[in-house]
């Protein structure tokens, strides 16, 4: 048996067992020996990882880019998400999740009021109408909007105690949302301002 071994042991035969146990025993005191303490920063690339070794937690999410297939995810059959915010049409203020015109608008009776505020931009939308008694006060807090002489008109009405079958208007009387009712004629005309749906 010692003879059979002798005659097939070489020198390469010797040499090749050598480094096997060299190789075999090398990656295993490195894999022994070596801590994160070992590595430089940055010294490794994506082929020294495992595939999905790396979670949440250990990327910087502010560091990646946008993944090219979901870059028309901001847009909306072409439009950006910015073009879609929801705004005020010009002329007019963001108040109680509504518009409302910064100026007023001359005396007229609320039902007239009401269809003048209708027949603004219906022909590119629903139309404006006539502010509630709280879009109106509220919107008297803002800075830029001035209460018109005279009072102005809500879109709140009531039946009329002096002319059956007719309505008053409620409308506002001062700054700080007192109040008085005014009769659906000529000589009850009051201004006005009108209301519009926020746009986008």
């Amino acid at each position: 048996m010692k003879d059979r071994v002798r005659r097939h042991l070489t020198y390469a035969n010797v040499t090749a067992t050598v480094a096997l146990f060299v190789a075999l025993g090398g990656g295993a005191y490195a894999a022994a020996k070596l801590s994160g303490r070992d590595l430089k920063a940055h010294s490794l690339t994506a082929r020294n990882y495992r595939a999905d070794s790396v979670t949440g937690a250990a990327v910087k999410e502010k560091t990646l880019g946008i993944v090219p297939r979901a870059r028309e995810a901001a847009r909306l059959d072409g439009v950006t998400a910015e073009r879609l915010l929801v705004r005020c049409p010009e002329g007019t203020l963001p108040v109680a999740d509504t518009c409302i015109e910064t100026q007023a608008r001359p005396p007229l009776p609320i039902y007239s009021a009401m269809l003048a505020c209708a027949g603004i931009e219906s022909q590119s939308g629903p139309g404006r109408r006539l502010p509630t008694y709280n879009e109106l006060a509220t919107a008297l807090t803002h800075e830029q909007i001035a209460l018109a002489s005279g009072g102005e008109l809500t879109s709140e009405v009531y039946p009329s105690s002096a002319s059956p079958g007719q309505v008053e208007a409620l409308y506002v009387t001062s700054k700080t949302g007192n109040v008085a009712l005014t009769p659906d004629t000529d000589p009850g005309a009051k201004s006005y301002r009108c209301v519009a749906d926020p746009l986008n």
